[in-house]
C-alpha cells in the first residue's frame, strides 16, 4: 500500500470535522473563506480541502483526502491540473480575476471539480472583487472557490456574504511544539520556544525552521524595539513609516508583544515563563527602569493596534500612534 501523501493540517480540528464531513457527505458549499491571523494555515487548510474535493476515494481522515490516489499525489507535489492557486505577492488585479473566471467555466481535466485558491483576497482591487461577485452568485456546479483572508474587514460585504465563512484562531503552543519535534526533528526545547514565539501561528513556526532569514529577522524586530526605547518622537515616527509598508507588520507586533509580555514575567518574577531567555539582561534593565502600568498599556496598545491592522485603517497613521505610546528610556 502507497504511503499516504494526505496534506497535513496543524490544529484547527474543527474546521478538518466540518469539512471533512461536507466532503464525505457530497454537500461542499460553491466557495470558502479562510480568515485569520498570517500563517495560522489557510492555505494550507484551503490545499487541503483542495486535495480532498478532487480524491477519488475520501476517507473519515483530516479534511477527507485518501492521501493515496493519483488525484491526491498529485495534489501534494501541487501538480494536480485541476488546482489552480493564486497567490497575489501584491495587489490583486482584475486580469488575474478575469483568468480565474475564464478557466471555471471550462469542464476539470480529470476530477469532479476545478478548485481555484485565492489568497489574501483583500488585497483584490475593487474591479477584480466586483469581477469574481458574478461566479460566485451563478457558480458552476463543478466549480469550487477557495478565499484566504487575514483581514476580511477589507472585503466586500456581498463578498463574505456568498461564502461560507471559516474564522481559524491561533493554535495551541503544544499542538505546534508537537509538530515541529515529530515532522520537522527539532529538538524539544527549541521547538516550544519556537511554538511558543510563534503566536499560535504553526506556518510561522515551520518557517523559523525551514528558513533561516526568518529566524535573522525576528531578532531584528527585537532589536529594532530595544532601540525605540532610546529615540524621540521624530525617530519614531520614521521608524513607523518604514514599518508601515513592511508586509509582515502583523508578525513585527506579534514579536514585540511577546517582549513585552517577558518584561511583564520578569517584573512578576516569574522567570520560568519568560520565552526571549537569551534576552534576559535587557528584560531585566527595561523591568526595573519601566514601571509595570506603562508595559501594562503598552501592551494593551500592541493588542490594538494589530487589531486595527486587520480593519480599513490608514497603517502608518495607527502606527505612529503606537510608537508614540511606547515607553522611553532614553
Amino acid at each position: 500500500m502507497n504511503h499516504p501523501q494526505r496534506l497535513r493540517v496543524y490544529g484547527h480540528e474543527w474546521a478538518q470535522d466540518l469539512l471533512r464531513t461536507a466532503v464525505l457527505g457530497g454537500r461542499t458549499s460553491h466557495a470558502y473563506l479562510f480568515t485569520g491571523p498570517e500563517q495560522v494555515g489557510k492555505t494550507t487548510l484551503a490545499r487541503s480541502l483542495a486535495q480532498a474535493l478532487t480524491c477519488a476515494a475520501p476517507e473519515d481522515e483530516g479534511v477527507g483526502a485518501c492521501g493515496r490516489c493519483r488525484s491526491c499525489r498529485l495534489a501534494a507535489g501541487e501538480g494536480h491540473p485541476d488546482h489552480h492557486l493564486i497567490e497575489p505577492g501584491g495587489t490583486l488585479k482584475v486580469e488575474a480575476v478575469r483568468d480565474v473566471i475564464r478557466e471555471a467555466q471550462l469542464s476539470p481535466v480529470e476530477a469532479p471539480y476545478k478548485v481555484f485558491i485565492l489568497c489574501e483576497f483583500d488585497r483584490a482591487t475593487a474591479a477584480a472583487a466586483n469581477a469574481l461577485l458574478k461566479t460566485l452568485e451563478e457558480p458552476s456546479a463543478t466549480t469550487r472557490l477557495l478565499l484566504t483572508s487575514s483581514r476580511p474587514a477589507g472585503l466586500l460585504p456581498t463578498i463574505v456574504s456568498r461564502c461560507q465563512v471559516l474564522n481559524l484562531r491561533p493554535v495551541p503552543t503544544a499542538t505546534i511544539a508537537a509538530a515541529l519535534q515529530d515532522d520537522w526533528g527539532v529538538a524539544p526545547e527549541q521547538a516550544a520556544l519556537l511554538a511558543g514565539l510563534s503566536g499560535g501561528r504553526p506556518g510561522w513556526a515551520i518557517t523559523a525552521v525551514s528558513r533561516p532569514e526568518t529566524w535573522e529577522r525576528y531578532r531584528r524586530y527585537l532589536a529594532d524595539m530595544e532601540s525605540l526605547l532610546q529615540q524621540n518622537g521624530f525617530e519614531r515616527m520614521q521608524y513607523a513609516a518604514r514599518l508601515a509598508g513592511d508586509a509582515e507588520v502583523e508578525t513585527v507586533l506579534q514579536s514585540w508583544l511577546l517582549w513585552w509580555r517577558d518584561v511583564l514575567l520578569v517584573q512578576q518574577n516569574c522567570l520560568n515563563l519568560i520565552l526571549h531567555r537569551d534576552h534576559l539582561p535587557t528584560l531585566r534593565e527595561v523591568a526595573g527602569r519601566i514601571p509595570s502600568t506603562q508595559v501594562r498599556r503598552f501592551l494593551q496598545a500592541l493588542l490594538q493596534t494589530a487589531t486595527y491592522l486587520r480593519q480599513t485603517v490608514n497603517a502608518q497613521l495607527a502606527l505612529e500612534a503606537l510608537l508614540l505610546k511606547a515607553p522611553q528610556m532614553g
